[in-house]
């Protein structure tokens, strides 16, 4: 098991400005409405139904790797995807622009996920809101995690596998968990969004120069 790869992966996913962006909408939504207490359980409740979805669709795609058995070529859709994802990040770093071809929500999705969350105001809520918004998510999310469940279906082996995801999933929500405790103890949403909005390029280079790493060590 390569755990600098999926680390690295891991990451990049979870450094994604479209999943930093979603929690602030939720938790300025919670605040707003209902004070930091509900900030605190609406925040780690949607961050653990992500978790659990991300997981799932691990299983789904693992399991769909497995019935086609195109074990041969794996290592060269890796290479491709790695090159692919690579590009495209450092090119939002040179000339970013919102919404274009990263790992950034499209544009014509973020109203849809704007309004679920904005319009939670129970934080129980947040799970059925985190259900909706992880199919939102996966445009922007899903190229680094099916890069790293094909890395793991080659290991033929389930209890590492079943590691690998856990751990994965793990780093993915940890943004999101900090980002609950920062506003639960008196960040304000807009001061984040405005550091997410600072640092996005910074962001993206870094996502671009993590796959790299993981394509030289495939």
């Amino acid at each position: 098991m390569d755990w600098i790869s999926v680390t690295s992966l891991a990451l990049v996913d979870a450094i994604n400005p479209c999943t930093l962006a979603i929690q602030i909408i939720l938790l300025s939504s919670l605040l707003a409405t209902k004070g930091r207490k509900s900030v605190l359980i609406g925040g780690i409740l949607f961050s653990l139904s992500i978790y659990a979805m991300y997981f799932l669709y691990g299983v789904g795609i693992l399991t769909f790797l497995y019935v086609l058995g195109i074990d041969w070529i794996i290592r060269y859709i890796l290479k491709i995807l790695l090159i692919v994802l690579a590009f495209f990040e450092i090119l939002a770093y040179v000339r970013y622009k919102p919404g274009m071809v990263s790992m950034e929500m499209p544009l014509k999705l973020r109203p849809i996920a704007k309004k679920i969350l904005s319009s939670v105001e129970n934080p129980l809520i947040a799970i059925p809101a985190a259900i909706l918004c992880s199919v939102l998510l996966l445009p922007c999310s899903s190229g680094p995690y099916a890069v790293m469940l094909m890395m793991i279906k080659t290991l033929n082996n389930f209890f590492l596998q079943t590691v690998a995801m856990i751990y994965y999933n793990f780093l993915f929500i940890i943004p999101m968990l900090l980002i609950t405790f920062l506003i639960y103890f008196g960040t304000k949403p807009k001061k984040v969004m405005e550091w997410r909005n600072k640092h996005i390029k910074e962001i993206h280079l870094i996502s671009g120069i993590l796959l790299l790493l993981v394509f030289f060590l495939v």
